[in-house]
């Protein structure tokens, strides 16, 4: 989606458009923005806003002259940290060696199956304890300090509260479908080359994949483990899906002026995706014969702080989006109701697709 945004400006501004952009969400920062979308906009305003009250904030200057010459400043200021999406590494930039920071020294675990899985979720009560609070209370609906507030007498809290209850009673009346599709796959990773193999042996997907340029820089390929005892490593690749319907539920509440149910609705949606990619991610550890030690708290799921990761297109360790087309053409999702769009982007928006690795030292990083 930064991808995207840079190749709006381009638009835009090869249509002779120069009113302000603000710019912002999670696969943003505001290096990309000063270092890749403001130079596409020509002498065009690109702002960044790191949440929606400071781009309210922002707007609220925009329309003032005498702001100008300050917002003129801050649009080409940097905090000259990495961008969370730059410029994908071509290999010949970044040389195809396995980084030494990720051990060999590791047991393969066993794939449980090589089998197709389709799965509906409708225990949703279940489902939404798998939901992390501060993205569902916080970041979607707005609440400051949601962890802490949540279940107690503030009024803003109940209120923000009482609205998602509200559409979790629509949801179990059939509002929300919850559905998963996943597989595990035999697996090789060569150089920058993460190979996904049928159980015939011949090669499902092949992606290449960035590397870091620096020393021992990682790579997602990197993560398969060599063959042992003529046994392969595997990957397992899922996506979930909460969003069948709620697009047009959603405008028929805007449409009858429900605006904060219109939102809930929408951010329980995405939410409830997510919760599902958790607690399927969970499952695939404990089958593959790695469970999450007992004591383990939600808290710590919801930072990863379990053996492997996962990891999905658009995001940085891998942020091409295109390779999307890759995981679709053999999980076939569309049986669950997800496409991707010609932007290579999931419909409905309510959906998470992802490759999932056991190795121990897998982390997350960005190319």
């Amino acid at each position: 989606s930064a991808q995207q945004m840079v190749a709006t400006a381009e638009d835009l501004h090869g249509a002779g458009i120069d009113v302000p952009i603000l710019v912002g969400g999670a696969a943003l920062s505001r290096n990309f923005t000063v270092k890749r979308i403001r130079p596409a906009y020509g002498d065009g305003l690109v702002l960044y806003a790191q949440d929606a009250m400071i781009g309210l904030s922002l707007m609220d200057r925009i329309v003032r002259p005498s702001e100008r010459a300050g917002l003129l400043a801050l649009a080409t200021e940097s905090d000259d940290r990495p961008a969370a999406v730059e410029t994908l590494v071509a290999s010949a930039e970044a040389p195809a060696v396995r980084s030494r920071e990720v051990s060999l020294d590791v047991a393969l675990p066993a794939a449980p199956d090589t089998d197709e899985h389709l799965e509906e979720i409708t225990d949703l009560d279940a489902l939404w304890e798998w939901i992390n609070p501060a993205m569902l209370y916080g970041r979607h609906m707005g609440l400051k300090g949601a962890a802490r507030k949540i279940g107690t007498d503030d009024p803003k809290a109940r209120k923000v509260v009482e609205a998602v209850e509200d559409v979790k009673r629509m949801a179990r009346d059939g509002a929300l479908r919850v559905r998963c599709a996943w597989r595990f796959f035999a697996a090789e990773g060569a150089g920058n080359t993460l190979r996904l193999l049928h159980p015939d042996g011949t090669v499902a997907a092949s992606w290449q994949l960035p590397r870091q340029r620096r020393a021992e820089g990682l790579c997602l390929a990197d993560y398969v483990l060599p063959a042992q005892g003529g046994r392969r490593d595997h990957v397992a690749v899922f996506v979930t899906t909460a969003g069948e319907g709620v697009r047009d539920l959603a405008e028929d509440l805007k449409q009858r002026g429900e605006f904060v149910r219109c939102h809930a609705l929408q951010a329980l949606a995405v939410e409830s995706a997510e919760a599902a990619a958790e607690m399927l991610h969970a499952r695939l550890r404990a089958a593959w014969g790695f469970p999450d030690p007992a004591g383990t708290t939600m808290m710590q799921r919801f930072q990863a702080r379990y053996r492997g990761k996962r990891y999905s297109f658009g995001y940085p360790a891998c942020p091409e989006l295109e390779m999307q087309d890759g995981l679709f053409g053999i999980l076939r999702p569309e049986r669950i109701g997800v496409t991707l769009t010609e932007g290579h982007m999931m419909d409905p928006e309510a959906s998470v697709s992802a490759l999932v690795f056991h190795h121990p030292d897998a982390a997350y990083f960005a190319v």
